[in-house]
């Protein structure tokens, strides 16, 4: 009788989570702000897996323009759905704009945001969570990593071998049932994701690898190709990461070693012609996140008293390529 009644809550306990799962993820509406190299990675997976429930989140002037050039991923025509009013509150809100438009993205997504929509931050560095919290303090903010993947966006084209992943997760308890929503959501999709319970130092972790990777490539006019093979470049990126670190340690963040050298084996497998995101926008004479890389690490190591000279040097060249970008 024992054993009847213990197979009987099991099997209630399964369909009540296979019922959970369903409702999470079939009826999440899903946005993006930012049709930009990651944008539109990860647009292109929602858009496959819920297809009306999924838009992007455009001006009228970019909507117009949207939909008038053909968009090409990996050499094949996409056709997003771009809506510029609300026609109802999403359930998740990602924003993928570029640091310089954070500020507009943030008050252009108001009408699209409900008492319980999630948003997510996928833009690098570790203060955009903070600013979008004060802007919406009401609202669940899961602290979001991209990384790994290795797309391009140029001309109204995005090329890529690697999906990358998504790392998420709570940074506070009532954060839970969020990052729950959104497990949900990355399975039906079928975004490569990794849910963590250090968050805040995973963010410090891409920001060390950030700091590295983007101001090298940009700095030197390269790809990922020139700091997969050993030489002066190579060393750059270690040298940058290695202040990070010292910065991070000092701050209460342990990055170690061995998170240095991992780094590395992330960058082994991207495109060789591929190039990161600070390299993109000076390619295409737009101004760089240099603000949430040296811009941001270089003003705490100061005040730690931590000399930071490599990611002081790469800053000054970014910033004189940016002066003659206009």
């Amino acid at each position: 009788m024992r054993k009847e009644l213990l197979n009987k809550a099991n099997l209630a306990w399964l369909l009540l989570s296979i019922v959970s799962f369903v409702v999470l993820t079939i009826l999440m509406k899903v946005g993006i702000i930012g049709r930009g190299a990651i944008g539109s990675l990860y647009g292109m997976q929602f858009y496959q897996a819920l297809k009306e429930d999924f838009c992007f989140i455009v001006d009228a002037q970019r909507k117009k323009q949207y939909t008038s050039q053909p968009f090409l991923c990996n050499g094949k025509e996409v056709h997003f759905p771009y809506q510029v009013e609300a026609k109802e509150s999403l359930d998740v809100l990602f924003i993928a704009t570029k640091f310089g438009g954070f500020s507009q993205a943030i008050e252009q997504i108001r009408p699209f945001v409900g008492e319980n929509t999630i948003l997510c931050s996928c833009l690098n560095g570790i203060s955009s969570e903070d600013l979008l919290q004060a802007a919406y303090p009401e609202n669940t903010i899961v602290r979001t990593i991209v990384q790994g993947m290795d797309s391009t966006y140029l001309n109204q084209s995005v090329t890529y071998h690697l999906l990358g992943e998504i790392v998420f997760g709570a940074q506070k308890e009532k954060e839970e049932k969020a990052c729950d929503q959104l497990e949900a959501l990355f399975q039906q999709a079928k975004v490569p994701y990794r849910r963590v319970t250090d968050i805040v130092r995973q963010q410090w972790n891409k920001l060390m690898f950030n700091c590295g990777l983007n101001q090298v490539c940009a700095a030197f006019y390269t790809t990922y190709g020139g700091l997969q093979v050993p030489g002066p470049l190579q060393d750059l990126f270690f040298a940058a990461m290695k202040e990070v670190q010292m910065v991070a340690r000092k701050k209460g963040i342990v990055l170690t070693d061995e998170d240095v050298q991992a780094w590395f084996d992330v960058l082994k497998p991207m495109s060789s012609e591929g190039m990161p995101s600070m390299r993109q926008d000076i390619l295409s004479k737009r101004k760089t996140e240099l603000a949430l890389f040296s811009g941001t690490v270089v003003p705490l190591a100061k005040q730690l008293d931590i000399k930071t000279p490599v990611l002081i040097d790469l800053a000054k060249r970014i910033e004189a390529i940016e002066s003659v970008l206009e």
